[in-house]
């Protein structure tokens, strides 16, 4: 079997067990991971001409030593001698060591522990990884024009570093490069770097004032996490994109000049960056993610450009100053918590080209007094504008199908609004708390709709001049025992009591002539439902058409003749069943309709009495020994032997 798999140029992995190593002439690149846990190898000579070693090459190779590399190395990854002793030994031995460093080919590999200045030689193309980290010591680095990467973690935690200038040779710094640097209170850039990786200056708390390059193609995630003294940023030329959390905690952060070509704002760039002005976003912006500005409490104005297309939740959640926005129509969709908790919004334009309002989008929006809604959006999501204490008018449109829970809870002052004609659903509780907008007896009413109670009370009659039932007008209301439909009332929306669990009686008028899907589910404790106007069969469940029965028995000279016949067909069928149910539910109405029909054989009287007398239910009693009155004594005393 061949030791080395090559492909072209490139050692893609090494099978041996040698314990020194040659690896053939003309292999340029070694693979990630090539020589990862070869175990038995002590030493490795590296052909002339190799230029890049990638990421964990040696990794684990426990008790390799010794390594002769050429000088054509230009490129060193990460983690390639993790885990062996390499390192130790050259420090031990002050083998290949120029001056305070070790090179392998032109890569500066290690600096000294000790080191306290650093002149990086001119002629030094590649920094690698780790190879200044935690240099306590080191107070002040040189580098070259002639260096061109800069590694991971290369320069992480010099706590003794105060400044450090980028020249323009340089394209790539990598991830966490000068992380913890303390101490690090000057970084500046000479155009050329275009690659900046994640975390770059991360904790370095002495930074204030950071110019970038315009040759930097992208702002990284991270950069600044957690360096609370940054005051200023500036970004210049084609930066497309700001990373996820690269200001996140900056909470002296004051002003941000963002560039032209900017596209995208990431995760939590500027979050909780309570000293940021104002977001001035420049067109050409597409993109801006979940929590970009959250909790910059003391921003008082921000910019969203019609050019954005996609925006996540709470982008401005949070940002108590803020005064007012223009929300672009671009963008579809206004997310859940956009504007939660923007205590000192007054003005709020809303695109032409939204269709849906997320989920507390506007709530806890205290100081907002008005509200227009434009022609296009369908739905509200719950508690859309909940909390908006100030809030007086709020125009929906026509287009407006569903309205969700809580949407405009805790309105206390709202007292205008529109209701449209062709409203799907309104969700539980959509209009709690809007003290202005209802009646004296907690009815909310726009216009001729009852949309919704915010009363105590537990037995409720709809007032009189309501025409229609809202969709979800009741929906889960947890006070509400017996509730009265009036006959003006012509039409009930879907889920209108739905999840009403404590309800247990209610009255609809004739004019009611069905009930749409779901409006009656989660109603538990239904015991009566008096629907003159209905049929058995129109009720879906059988715990509803039961219940039905019953209020037919408790009314049914309300009924017309051809309902009369079919609740009295229903009757006939299940009269032992009914008459137990009504007995159980205490309903003496119900009962007497058994009784003045004479619907209660021998069979089942001595039965029912027993189950009155056993429920302490007197009223039920009375009723039944007078119509035992009627029955001769030969069948009401056939079954006993006296």
């Amino acid at each position: 079997m061949e030791k080395f798999e090559i492909i072209g140029r490139k050692l893609i992995r090494y099978r041996g067990s040698e314990d020194e190593v040659t690896i053939p002439d003309g292999v340029e690149v070694i693979a990630e991971g090539a020589f990862r846990d070869c175990r038995d190898m002590c030493s490795v000579t590296l052909p002339e001409g190799l230029k890049r070693i990638e990421n964990e090459a040696f990794q684990w190779c426990a008790r390799l030593e010794s390594v002769h590399a050429p000088e054509s190395i230009e490129y060193i990854g990460q983690d390639v001698f993790a885990g062996t002793p390499f390192y130790k030994y050259y420090n031990e031995n002050e083998v290949q060591w120029k001056d305070d460093f070790l090179f392998l080919g032109k890569c500066l590999f290690k600096a000294r522990r000790n080191i306290r200045e650093a002149d990086i030689p001119e002629g030094t193309v590649s920094i690698t990884a780790d190879a200044f980290n935690e240099r306590v010591l080191l107070s002040r680095v040189s580098i070259p024009q002639s260096v061109r990467d800069i590694g991971w973690r290369a320069f992480s935690d010099c706590s003794a570093l105060t400044q450090i200038r980028i020249p323009s040779g340089v394209r790539r710094i990598g991830w966490h490069c000068f992380k913890g640097c303390g101490r690090l209170a000057v970084a500046e850039f000479e155009d050329g770097v275009e690659i900046i990786e994640n975390g770059v200056f991360a904790s370095c708390r002495s930074l204030q004032t950071v110019s970038f390059p315009a040759s930097l193609k992208r702002f990284p995630g991270w950069a600044f996490f957690g360096s609370n003294n940054i005051r200023r940023v500036q970004l210049r030329g084609s930066v497309a994109d700001i990373g996820e959390r690269a200001f996140s905690g900056c909470e002296n952060l004051q002003s941000m000049d963002f560039p032209d070509g900017l596209k995208k704002i990431g995760t939590d760039a500027f979050y909780s960056c309570i000293s940021l002005e104002s977001a001035d976003l420049p067109d050409g912006v597409e993109e801006i993610e979940n929590r970009a500005f959250a909790g910059a409490r003391y921003m008082t104005s921000a910019r969203i450009p019609q050019s954005v297309h996609s925006m996540g939740e709470s982008v401005f959640s949070g940002c108590r100053s803020l005064e007012r926005m223009d929300i672009p129509g671009s963008i579809k969709t206004v997310p859940a918590d956009t504007l939660f908790a923007c205590a000192a919004l007054k003005e709020l334009s809303i695109g032409s080209g939204i269709q849906t309002i997320g989920r507390r989008a506007f709530g806890g929006c205290t100081a907002l007094e008005s509200v227009r809604i434009p022609d296009g959006v369908t739905e509200l999501d719950a508690m859309a504008f909940m909390g908006d204490g100030e809030l007086v008018s709020a125009f929906i449109p026509e287009s407006v199908k569903i309205i969700g829970a809580e949407a405009f809870a805790r309105c206390g002052k709202l007292r205008e609004i529109s209701l449209p004609g062709g409203i799907e659903d309104i969700g539980a509780a959509a209009f709690s708390g809007c003290a202005a907008l209802a009646e004296k007896d907690g009815f909310v009413m726009i216009g001729y709709v009852c949309c919704g109670y915010i009363g105590d009370g537990s037995s409720i009659t709809v007032p009189d001049k309501a025409s229609a039932i809202a969709p979800g007008a009741f929906r889960e209301n947890k006070r509400i025992l017996f509730l009265t439909v009036p006959d003006t009332v012509e039409k009930i929306g879907a889920n209108a009591f739905r999840d009403c669990r404590l309800l247990r009686e209610l009255r609809l008028p004739k004019s009611i002539s069905e009930l749409p899907p779901g409006a009656l589910d989660g109603c538990e404790a239904l015991q009566s439902i008096t629907a003159p106007g209905m049929l058995p069969e129109q009720f879906d469940r059988r715990e509803d058409r039961v219940s039905a029965v019953i209020g037919f028995c408790r009314a049914w000279k309300e009924y017309s003749a051809s309902a009369d016949a079919a609740y009295r067909g229903w009757v006939s069928e299940n009269a032992q069943m009914l008459l137990s149910a009504v007995i159980d539910r205490n309903m003496p109405d119900a009962v007497r309709f058994f009784t003045e029909n004479a619907l209660i054989d021998r069979e089942s009287y001595l039965a029912a009495l027993e189950k009155a007398q056993t429920a302490r239910a007197m009223e039920i009693v009375a009723l039944l020994l007078d119509y035992g009155k009627n029955l001769s004594s030969e069948d009401m005393f056939d079954k006993y032997d006296i």
